[in-house]
């Protein structure tokens, strides 16, 4: 860890002694804004790999960081509302991303080609195009059903990494019998609604997934199928500790680092505090797909979005951020200190971590990516669907038959 660490400061140490040098070298190019929330240790370090080729190529950059990913989304909206738009901002493909499309308050990504249809995955290039066009630049694809495990507290406890339901109830058991937490849960909804989708996709497989998130689909709701994935989500509420609700999700990942804690089920972006905790992801915290009957990848898509550029400057300067950000060695470095994978599927795996390169090798098949339910669903069907799940999950008098009742009112109020 102390090799690491030295590592790792020389690194900054280097970098930031080279910045003034290509401050320099972009002191008369136009300066481009960029809004963005990242902001925390491996975003910043994501970042600073786009900012420093950026430079590089000869552009000026001026940082414009909101924390928190809802308050930066929040403020770009506002902005652009407000008739001071960004240039360049920071958003996440979805619902609030297409309705500005639809209003035309932001502009088709500059520059993007025939190209990123060969190398971006499908449901990632439909899902950032608006009308054939492609309403942002796709920064990272982040994985939502990940099931994080402490391999040593596994070891103690003598339990295998499940790898169906039924063997993760089991393990969940004898984890609990040892005193220890069985899962640590991030008790906020988005979090309560991860921990739901795994089980989903692992009660109902691939298509059953597609059934009710992609098509809404009444006969999916009311099915045996979905009953059965609310029995099993019931079962799991005796091994989340009294202390989950309200916690945040870089908490329960110190729970699982610490030993605290056996299972968490979280998106890859868990992997920089592992990291920054000297652990390597997929050693003394193991990291697999959570139980599912076939692989699938639930995706999360960060991207860059655009406004209508002031002047030819800004044009120019907003098409050479496209170009330095789809560039293959850009997204394999940002994408290794992020812990996210790249969006072009023709990036070599070389210098990703095991779990990364699972994932580069998963999303190359077409049929293996699903869309999470902010990236896929209408605003106020996610947020219905995030209420409903939390609704059943922190009211224990319910009964899975109720908890579907309730999620197929949720979802159908928006049909």
């Amino acid at each position: 860890m102390r090799t690491t660490l030295k590592k790792c400061c020389a690194a900054v140490v280097a970098s930031l002694l080279a910045l003034p040098a290509l401050m320099g070298a972009a002191a008369n190019a136009p300066e481009l804004e960029v809004m963005h929330w990242l902001t925390s240790g491996g975003e910043s370090a994501s970042l600073d790999v786009v900012r420093r080729a950026y430079l590089e190529q000869g552009g000026a950059w001026r940082d414009a960081p909101v924390p928190g990913g809802s308050a930066a989304r929040a403020a770009a909206v506002n902005r652009i509302l407000g008739g001071n738009p960004p240039p360049v901002f920071l958003f996440s493909l979805g619902a609030q991303l297409t309705e500005l499309s639809a209003h035309a308050l932001v502009t088709p990504a500059p520059g993007a080609d025939a190209e990123w249809g060969r190398v971006l995955p499908p449901l990632l290039a439909r899902s950032a195009q608006y009308h054939g066009r492609y309403m942002a630049a796709p920064l990272n694809i982040h994985g939502e059903n990940w099931m994080f495990y402490n391999a040593a507290l596994l070891n103690r406890a003598g339990v295998s990494v499940p790898r169906t339901w039924a063997e993760f109830l089991d393990a969940a058991a004898r984890i609990k019998a040892t005193g220890k937490t069985a899962i640590a849960l991030d008790g906020q909804p988005w979090q309560e609604r991860l921990l739901f989708n795994a089980v989903l996709l692992g009660v109902g497989g691939r298509e059953f997934y597609r059934q009710v998130y992609e098509q809404l689909d009444p006969a999916a709701l009311e099915s045996p199928t979905m009953l059965e994935a609310f029995r099993v989500f019931a079962s799991l509420r005796p091994f989340v500790d009294e202390g989950s609700p309200g916690r945040r999700w870089n908490q329960a990942t110190a729970m699982l680092m610490r030993g605290d804690a056996a299972f968490q089920f979280m998106g890859d972006w868990a992997k920089g505090d592992i990291r920054a905790a000297g652990m390597e992801p997929g050693a003394e915290i193991g990291c697999v797909l959570a139980p599912a009957p076939e692989p699938a990848y639930i995706m999360v898509v960060d991207a860059f979005a655009f406004t209508r550029p002031r002047d030819d400057a800004t044009a120019d300067a907003q098409k050479k951020f496209v170009s330095v950000l789809m560039d293959k060695d850009v997204q394999a470095r940002l994408n290794q200190a992020k812990g996210s994978i790249p969006v072009r599927t023709d990036v070599p795996d070389d210098g990703f971590d095991i779990c990364a390169r699972q994932a580069m090798a998963l999303i190359r098949d077409p049929a293996t990516n699903l869309a999470s339910t902010g990236m896929g669903l209408p605003g106020g069907v996610a947020g219905a669907l995030d209420d409903a799940v939390s609704h059943f999950w922190n009211d224990r008098r319910l009964t899975p038959e109720e908890g579907q009742e309730l999620l197929r009112k949720s979802i159908l109020a928006f049909r």
